[in-house]
């Protein structure tokens, strides 16, 4: 399969990877904050909050190329809810970064790896969208392959997140941290199901081009 039509979609296109890349960038920067002092979170919280803001304006100079005529019009506006969505991950990235940074947010050591693990299954999650979107202009058989991966690790990572949550309620530590907690494992998380939405995106795409 191909959606290429000619020089300005080249163009997009390139933008749409360096997109995709800038995106995972931002979120494993965010991951470092698991564990980091507090000195380290300031500076951490500073680079992902730098990293959203090329992220997105690498997305709008492709949207812009968009709408001056990039695409057909049938494959413009799959084009853009693509990306759009890919953005609020790196949206969801930095959010976490502000929970952890501007709540001053202490996360008790011995629930460090499990924040770790359940991160993890989110990036695997990203990372085989990543994936999916790379071979979407190439290889349609391979992209529904990863576009499945997605869902997977995504399945994976909610486990994960049931599995941190109820241990935290089984600390003995106050209410409200746990509270916190919780809403931090459900953000995680989150960067796994808008990796899943956007993926669904690329199967909307798939089965428009096979009709």
């Amino acid at each position: 399969m191909s959606l290429l039509f000619g020089k300005k979609e080249n163009e997009v296109l390139d933008l749409f990877f360096k997109h995709l890349l800038k995106v995972k960038e931002t979120i494993d920067t965010t991951y470092t904050l698991f564990g980091a002092s507090e000195e380290e979170v300031n500076n951490i919280a500073e680079k992902v909050r730098k990293l959203e803001t090329e992220a997105d304006s690498i997305r709008r100079n492709a949207e812009t190329m968009m709408y001056a005529g990039a695409f057909l019009a049938q494959s413009r506006g799959d084009m853009l809810g693509l990306i759009e969505s890919i953005d609020k991950i790196s949206n969801k990235a930095e959010f976490i970064s502000d929970l952890i940074y501007l709540q001053n947010l202490r996360i008790p050591e011995e629930l460090i790896e499990d924040y770790k693990k359940e991160f993890k299954m989110s990036v695997q999650t990203y990372e085989a969208l990543q994936k999916a979107c790379e071979s979407l202009f190439e290889d349609i058989e391979r992209t529904k392959e990863l576009v499945l991966e997605v869902e997977k690790f995504e399945n994976q990572g909610d486990h994960l997140e049931r599995a941190l949550i109820k241990k935290i309620f089984g600390m003995d530590i106050d209410l409200a941290l746990k509270m916190q907690l919780r809403e931090l494992a459900f953000q995680v998380g989150d960067i796994a199901d808008r990796s899943e939405d956007a993926s669904d995106r690329i199967e909307i795409i798939l089965l428009k081009t096979s009709a």
